[in-house]
């Protein structure tokens, strides 16, 4: 799956996954390494500039809509259940040292089962204002979220287990180190290649799996560049966030859906949200496989369609 469009990059480590946003083609081998090459100086703000011109671009074909699907995006259970299949247990990329390789191995469901107390921290690039409509976005997608999975999500400065983060790209090393000192599960090894990140990468999720469980999710870091433009952003918090669930891949058979490389819809859909009532049915465990989950699955599919 490379598209000339492509923002969403899945990759898992052995206890870390990365959902990874980007608007390049990309070669068979993705480098996570290399930044702007800019004084810095300059560099913010022709970062501004560039995700300004790369939101225009894409409203102007169409891309991004925020309508959550219509007639012109039908779908059925079948199409529910072949979706959930590709994102929830597969992961489009697996990390090796600074590169991202195509990854077609299957994994087991990975999901919370513990509720996710979230906390947001902003660089000093971010403006009140913008601090405002962030913090607004985030605190209400976190009550939609709660509201469609049925599992308690909510804005907390104590306890937090799912941390989002705006900076520019000078201030994103500097976050996740404050949330590396606040939970420490977070492997600095790995979350230093976040450090410089290339302009085509937007933002990014990584979710942390306890070490002695199959699938339990137990923490979650979600990055999201200050120098996005408004709907940029946006979709960038409601797909790293609804990610950072468990729906770790990427997929063309998600329609209408963010979960999906051509980058057509910037919010969350009525498809996107059954996928996830699937993910959060108590019937299906974390750490089980597709084989043993199929039948559920199907199950569960035809009685949302209804």
């Amino acid at each position: 799956m490379f598209k000339k469009f492509l923002r969403r990059k899945s990759l898992m480590t052995l206890l870390f996954l990365f959902v990874v946003q980007a608007c390049n083609q990309i070669s068979s081998l993705v480098s996570l390494e290399g930044s702007v090459g800019e004084d810095s100086s300059t560099k913010e703000q022709s970062l501004v500039e560039y995700y300004e011109r790369l939101e225009k671009q894409k409203l102007a074909v169409g891309l991004l809509r925020q309508d959550g699907g219509g007639s012109d995006t039908p779908f059925d259970s079948d199409d529910i259940a072949r979706a959930f299949e590709k994102l929830a247990f597969f992961n489009e990329y697996s990390i090796s040292q600074s590169t991202l390789k195509p990854n077609l191995t299957p994994v087991s469901l990975a999901k919370w089962n513990a509720p996710i107390y979230i906390a947001t921290k902003f660089g000093s690039s971010v403006t009140p204002k913008e601090k405002k409509r962030n913090l607004k976005e985030v605190e209400d997608f976190s009550k939609n979220l709660s509201e469609i999975t049925d599992h308690r999500i909510e804005m907390s400065d104590r306890n937090s287990n799912m941390f989002v983060i705006f900076g520019n790209q000078e201030e994103i090393p500097i976050l996740i180190k404050e949330v590396s000192f606040i939970s420490t599960g977070f492997d600095l090894q790995k979350t230093k290649l976040l450090s410089k990140l290339p302009k085509d990468i937007q933002c990014l999720a990584m979710t942390q799996v306890k070490a002695d469980t199959i699938g339990n999710i137990v923490s979650a870091l979600i990055i999201i560049r200050s120098e996005l433009p408004n709907l940029l952003k946006k979709a960038c918090i409601q797909e790293e966030m609804a990610q950072g669930l468990g729906l770790s891949n990427d997929s063309h058979l998600a329609r209408p859906s963010i979960f999906n490389d051509d980058d057509e819809f910037a919010t969350l859909t009525e498809f996107d949200k059954i996928l996830l009532k699937i993910l959060y049915d108590k019937r299906l465990n974390s750490g089980s496989s597709f084989q043993y989950s199929s039948d559920i699955i199907n199950q569960i599919s035809l009685e949302l369609e209804q």
